[in-house]
């Protein structure tokens, strides 16, 4: 059903040739060059400053698959290219691109769909390089992602947060302001960061297999909600901060392009 919506959908915005990739292989996986091209459009000058990067985005679709509630493509694409306010678009060079770009967007959600509903779900995240010569795995673009998805489409995670706070605990520690803070006061900052994103592949199973039932109850009766929320902030230098090098460019566009896990 909702590869049909999806479908349709995507053929009255890019009717005729446009849709003819997409409608080629609307399940097939990105390999990895559509990857590494989906993730270079996201972080490119076409789009957007507040434009999703790639594991945020990874974060945002699985958020929106484990809702039991269908989110239409309408509602949630204006907040991958804008994650504060859904208003501005990116700049594409020809109709060609648009169509060549969305067909990828659409097909990673439907690759992160099929991974959650098959219990392989990876969570995607940027690998950052430490001074000391080490790699650290940065997982709150990833959460910021999920928990906008969760702040926007909120009805079904309202009992997510009153009676079982724990299946979420590591996405709200890691992607919202108050997490951080409380990230920020705790000594051991950097091993309490490594448990909560050790923790995220496991609590999105949990949460999958939470949601089946109301999944199941609603797949052929859609009712999506959409909530505006204010923008979560960081007193830190974020990805969608102005980078401290004084390029005036975004740190995720400049000195804090890492590489992709």
């Amino acid at each position: 059903m909702a590869a049909q919506v999806f479908l349709m959908w995507y053929m009255h915005i890019f009717p005729d040739n446009a849709m003819k990739e997409y409608r080629m292989n609307p399940m097939q996986e990105l390999n990895e060059a559509e990857i590494d091209e989906l993730d270079n459009f996201l972080l490119s000058d076409a789009t957007p400053d507040n434009c999703m990067d790639l594991p945020t985005l990874d974060g945002f679709f699985a958020a929106l698959v484990l809702n039991p509630e269908f989110v239409m493509p309408s509602e949630y694409l204006p907040w991958v290219w804008d994650i504060d306010e859904g208003k501005e678009m990116p700049s594409f060079a020809s109709n060609e691109q648009a169509s060549h770009i969305m067909g990828l967007v659409l097909r990673y959600y439907n690759s992160v769909l099929d991974a959650i509903r098959n219990e392989t779900f990876s969570p995607l995240f940027y690998i950052l390089a430490q001074e000391d010569g080490s790699e650290f795995y940065d997982a709150e673009g990833w959460c910021e992602g999920f928990m906008r998805g969760v702040f926007l489409f909120s009805e079904p995670w309202t009992e997510i947060f009153e009676s079982y706070p724990e299946l979420i605990e590591p996405m709200v520690l890691l992607g919202t302001e108050h997490g951080w803070e409380m990230l920020d006061k705790n000594p051991d900052i950097r091993q309490l960061t490594q448990e909560a994103y050790e923790s995220i592949a496991g609590a999105v199973a949990l949460l999958a297999e939470h949601f089946t039932v109301q999944r199941e109850a609603l797949t052929m009766q859609p009712n999506p909600t959409a909530i505006r929320v204010e923008p979560v902030r960081s007193t830190k230098v974020g990805r969608n901060d102005e980078c401290p090098c004084g390029s005036g460019k975004k740190f995720k566009k400049c000195c804090g392009a890492p590489t992709l896990h």
